[in-house]
C-alpha cells in the first residue's frame, strides 16, 4: 500500500473517532440531565402543599324550612254602598293610601234632593205637632168647665201624639238621606297599598254589587305556613306561649327566604297558631308577622320560613368543600400521623352554615383537606397548612339561633 493510502485512512479514522467522542458525550450528558430531573420529580421530591381545617365538635341548632306565602293583615273589598254614576276618583293605583282619604265620589245631586224632601218632610211633621199642641192646650181647660165634650180634648191628644211619631219618622228619614249622601264618597277604611280602579268614571255602580278596588295593608305582612304534628309539638315546647318571658325570647323569631334565594332583612315574630288540626292533612297553620317598611313584600308571594326548632349536642362539623362526592359516596381526606393522607367514608348530616354535621367517618379534631384536594393522593405525604383562624370555626352556639344565618338545610329534613 503506497503511503499516500496510508495517510488516507489515518485521516478517516481520526474523523471517526471524533464523531464518536461526540456521541459519547452527548450521552453522558443527557443521562446526567433525566438523572437530576429525575431527583427532583420523583418520590423523593417535596410534598404537595393542602389546606387543611379541624374536625369541630359543637353544640348547634338544626334549622326546618316551611313553604308558605305572604298575605296582608287587613284586605278590603271596596264596593259602592249606594247607586250611581261614578263622578271622580281621586287616588292613584298602586300608591299608599290612609285612612279616612277620599278614593271615589258618586254623583251626589240625587241624595243632595233626597236630604232635602226629607228636611222638609221633618218640618212638617214639626209644624203639625206645633197646632196639635195648641189644641190640647185650648181645649184641656174648656173641657174641665165641662164647655166642650171630653171627645175633642181626647182628639187632640191624639193628633199631638201622631205629630211626635211623625217627627221621629222624619228624623230617621234625614238620618238615611244624609248617611246616603254620605255614602257618595268612598274612604279608605284602612291604611295600606291599594290596587287598580275596578270601574271608570261615568260608569253606573250598583249598591252593595259593584267592585271599584281592593286595598290591602302592607305593614306587617304575615307569613303563613303548615307544619306537621310533630313539628307543632316541638315548636310548642320551645316557644310556649302561655310563658310571656319565653314568648318574647328573641330566638322565637322566625327567617324568610325570598323566591330568589335572598334571606329577607327583617326577622318575624309569632304572631298566633290556627285554632285547629286539619284533619284532611294533618297540619296546623302557623302565622308569623313580619316587619315591612320598605314594602317589599306583597299579598300571595311564594316564601319558605327557617326556624330552629332544636338542638343537635356536640355535632362534628366538616367544612362543606371538603366533602367529596362520588357515585353517591361521601369521602374527606385526612391528614393522619407522618402527614399522610387517608381517605374516609362518611355519612353527612344536616348543614350548619358552611359546614356539614358529621354523624360517621371522622372524629373531633381531625384535620381534613379543603383546599389542594387534587394534588392529594391516599398514602402519600402532604405539607399541611392551616386554614385561617377566622374562617375555621363557626359561630358560638350559644348566640341566639335567631340571629344566626345558616345556609338551607338538607331536603328532607
Amino acid at each position: 500500500m503506497s503511503s499516500q493510502d496510508t495517510s488516507g485512512l489515518l485521516c478517516l479514522s481520526g474523523r471517526f473517532g471524533l464523531i464518536f467522542t461526540t456521541i459519547a458525550l452527548m450521552l453522558l450528558l443527557g443521562a446526567a440531565c433525566r438523572g437530576k430531573g429525575q431527583k427532583e420529580t420523583g418520590p423523593t421530591g417535596p410534598s404537595p402543599t393542602v389546606l387543611v381545617a379541624p374536625v369541630l365538635q359543637k353544640t348547634v341548632p338544626i334549622y326546618v324550612e316551611y313553604v308558605g306565602r305572604t298575605e296582608a293583615l287587613e284586605s278590603v273589598e271596596i264596593r259602592a254602598r249606594v247607586e250611581g254614576y261614578l263622578e271622580k276618583i281621586y287616588f292613584k293605583e298602586g300608591s299608599v293610601v290612609k285612612a279616612g282619604q277620599l278614593l271615589f265620589l258618586i254623583d251626589q245631586r240625587p241624595y243632595k234632593a233626597a236630604l232635602d224632601d226629607a228636611r222638609g218632610q221633618l218640618a212638617q211633621a214639626e209644624a203639625a205637632l206645633w197646632k196639635a199642641q195648641k189644641d190640647v192646650d185650648r181645649l184641656r181647660p174648656l173641657a174641665a168647665a165641662k164647655a166642650v165634650p171630653q171627645q175633642d180634648l181626647d182628639k187632640a191628644e191624639a193628633e199631638a201624639r201622631y205629630s211626635r211619631a211623625s217627627i221621629e219618622k222624619a228624623k230617621a228619614m234625614v238620618e238615611k238621606a244624609e248617611l246616603n249622601l254620605e255614602f257618595t264618597q268612598i274612604r279608605a277604611p284602612v291604611t295600606g297599598v291599594i290596587g287598580k280602579h275596578e270601574v271608570t268614571v261615568g260608569n253606573l255602580v250598583t249598591k252593595d254589587q259593584t267592585l271599584l278596588t281592593t286595598l290591602s295593608s302592607w305593614d306587617p305582612m304575615r307569613v303563613v305556613f303548615s307544619i306537621s304534628e310533630t313539628d307543632y309539638l316541638k315548636l310548642a315546647r320551645k316557644y310556649p306561649q302561655t310563658d310571656k318571658s319565653k314568648a318574647k325570647d328573641p330566638r322565637a323569631i322566625f327567617e324568610l327566604l325570598m323566591a330568589d334565594n335572598s334571606i329577607y332583612p327583617y326577622k318575624g315574630t309569632l304572631s298566633f297558631v290556627d285554632r285547629a288540626l286539619d284533619l284532611t292533612t294533618g297540619t296546623l297553620k302557623i302565622y308569623v308577622s313580619f316587619p315591612n317598611p320598605d314594602m317589599l313584600l306583597r299579598p300571595g308571594l311564594f316564601a319558605r320560613i327557617r326556624l330552629a326548632l332544636e338542638e343537635k349536642p356536640d355535632a362534628l362539623l366538616v367544612p362543606q368543600k371538603a366533602v367529596q362526592e362520588m357515585q353517591g359516596v361521601k369521602t374527606v381526606l385526612v391528614v393522619g400521623p407522618e402527614n399522610k393522607v387517608a381517605l374516609h367514608t362518611v355519612t353527612l348530616g344536616p348543614r350548619y352554615q358552611e359546614y356539614f354535621i358529621i354523624t360517621k367517618g371522622v372524629k373531633a379534631g381531625e384535620q381534613v383537606i379543603v383546599e389542594g384536594l387534587q394534588k392529594a393522593i391516599p398514602g402519600q405525604k402532604v405539607t399541611p397548612k392551616k386554614e385561617p383562624v377566622s374562617r375555621e370555626k363557626p359561630a358560638s352556639p350559644t348566640k341566639k339561633a335567631g340571629h344566626e344565618q345558616p345556609p338551607s338545610p338538607e331536603k328532607g329534613e
